[in-house]
């Protein structure tokens, strides 16, 4: 039993698992980066990238230059690749430590020869292309300048050219991403043209690495299949249909502890704002978490935790760092007893895609905003 009020599990198989299935969607010569970002889309970047590691993961893909250094403390010979926004003052941090940086913007490109030049470093970059998510990315008008910029460099090795798709989970319509993909390979030409020969080309995400093959390259980028979440409904009935081999197991437990346990009668109003009145004699429970640490507000009054194999529902308004559910069906509940946020419990689950639905977003925030602060404890079952 842990001494922690509030905390995550992540579950150790069902990563290694993940990782085994995606990787058997490859062939021998790509290679699989895990998308480690926004904490490890919350689950623990400390956690998941010894994990990684230890099953043979040796490309990572963060966000900032922050979460490399601290990923390059945990693995000193790995790939790894910030996706994200390079401060100016911050280059010679990637040069040192040899972090591979994504790169969109000429004069960067020219600060980092001259950082490079200063510390007698090479530094790897990767080119990005923009063929239609309108995020990061050099136009098509732009190749020939940057390509003559790299060209003439004498510390930056292009290791990689990439881009990244706007709506591939969406399969009823795949005109858009084919007219990215083609795009995109028109890019990897032209660079070729100009004797530039990228170590790695890369634009596939987790739908596409589970559905279109053909836009693998020689590395990937998997985040959200990676922790055993489907990237969309769609793609995964379009899997089930076409009997691709693909079984994803969600990698993490959100759990609490009942703080306090009290009976009160019909009439009485919930928390905050009175905005829900108890219609019936009810027990309640009262847990130690709230939005602060995640658990997102517009949940307050129809989301459900699951308490000795049962549902419960949420009570008025989520506090910040409380709040109240209904425990009025669940025997002998009190203080200190286990509560599930996300995960299973008995013959019932929570998952972050009903708490997405619930919530009118997106199973990525909901696991990529748990409070990193939460401690992460990998289960080994």
């Amino acid at each position: 039993m842990t001494t922690y009020r509030t905390w995550v599990e992540i579950d150790e198989r069902a990563l290694l698992s993940n990782i085994e299935t995606l990787r058997s969607l490859l062939s021998e010569e790509t290679h699989l980066c895990g998308v480690v970002k926004a904490n490890a889309y919350g689950h623990g970047i400390k956690e998941v990238v010894q994990i990684l590691a230890r099953s043979g993961v040796d490309a990572f893909g963060v966000d900032n230059i922050d979460e490399a250094l601290f990923v390059r403390s945990l693995h000193p010979s790995a790939l790894i690749l910030v996706l994200g926004y390079t401060l100016p003052e911050r280059l010679q941090d990637a040069i040192q430590q040899n972090i591979d940086l994504t790169v969109y913007d000429l004069e960067i490109i020219k600060r980092l020869e001259e950082e490079s030049t200063k510390l007698a470093k090479q530094v790897n970059i990767h080119l990005k292309i923009e063929t239609g998510t309108s995020r990061q990315g050099i136009v098509q008008q732009e190749y020939r300048q940057f390509f003559e910029e790299i060209k003439k460099s004498k510390h930056l090795i292009l290791k990689g050219l990439s881009t990244h798709f706007a709506n591939i989970e969406d399969v009823t319509d795949t005109s858009y991403p084919t007219h990215q993909f083609q795009r995109f390979q028109e890019a990897i030409i032209e660079a070729r043209t100009s004797n530039l020969t990228p170590t790695y080309t890369h634009c596939a995400c987790s739908a596409a690495v589970i559905l279109y093959p053909d836009t693998h390259g020689n590395l990937v980028r998997s985040g959200i299949a990676l922790y055993g979440i489907w990237p969309s409904p769609i793609v995964e009935t379009t899997t089930r249909q076409h009997g691709i081999p693909c079984r994803l197991n969600p990698v993490l437990t959100w759990k609490t502890r009942i703080a306090q346990v009290k009976s009160l009668p019909a009439g009485t109003p919930i928390g905050y704002g009175l905005t829900e009145i108890l219609s019936r004699q009810s027990r309640v429970a009262v847990l130690p978490v709230g939005y602060s640490d995640g658990y997102d507000r517009s949940l307050s009054s129809k989301g459900e935790v699951l308490i000795q194999g049962q549902r419960c529902k949420i009570l008025g308004r989520i506090c910040m760092n409380m709040m109240m559910v209904d425990v009025s069906t669940v025997p002998n509940t009190e203080t200190g007893q286990e509560v599930v946020l996300i995960g299973r419990s008995g013959r019932h689950e929570v998952t972050a895609v009903n708490l997405a639905k619930q919530a009118d977003t997106i199973p990525y925030e909901i696991l990529s905003r748990i409070n990193p602060n939460l401690p992460r404890i990998v289960t080994r079952l």
